[in-house]
């Protein structure tokens, strides 16, 4: 898909952060793996700094992917309905996914919010505020919950039979 909106430009600017981290992990571990057995000093922060990439990869990456419908799908199901029968699964799929991201959406920030207030702090080998991972949490599923709210109206047209 070409970038168009300004909302398609976010989300392919969401998924070059995913990339960067992508490549991120890779140089880590493949760093890890050299101190640790070329020259036998394993690197205390390596896990860590990977599982925060991880983390940042699925939430800048699944609106992206939910646009480029790369999401799970049962093919045999989909496949054999015609596209009114895809527009109707379309509706009622991106209803369900506007409100589950939505709450998922809210419930973060509330709780970024008072991770904030609190200083909550997550301690392991690095401490980072807690805020910072559910800020993240709450702008992946607004931008999901957003994307949802496109594929919707694109349904809704088909069966208007706009397309």
């Amino acid at each position: 898909m070409k970038t168009g909106t300004g909302f398609d430009r976010v989300i392919e600017s969401m998924a070059f952060v995913a990339g960067l981290l992508l490549v991120g992990t890779v140089l880590i571990i493949s760093f890890e793996i050299c101190m640790r057995y070329f020259f036998s000093k394993p690197q205390t922060w390596t896990v860590e700094v990977c599982e925060y990439f991880l983390f940042g990869i699925a939430f800048f990456g699944a609106p992206w992917l939910l646009r480029e419908g790369g999401h799970v799908n049962i093919d045999i199901v989909v496949g054999n309905i015609g596209e009114k029968g895809q527009a109707y699964l379309g509706v009622a799929t991106n209803i369900i996914g506007i409100f589950v991201c939505a709450i998922l959406c809210w419930f973060s920030l509330v709780t970024a919010l008072e991770n904030y207030r609190s200083g909550v702090v997550v301690v392991k080998t690095l401490s980072i505020p807690k805020h910072y991972f559910l800020m993240v949490i709450a702008f992946g599923y607004l931008m999901l919950a957003l994307q949802f709210l496109r594929q919707f109206f694109r349904n809704l047209s088909i069966l208007k039979g706009q397309r």
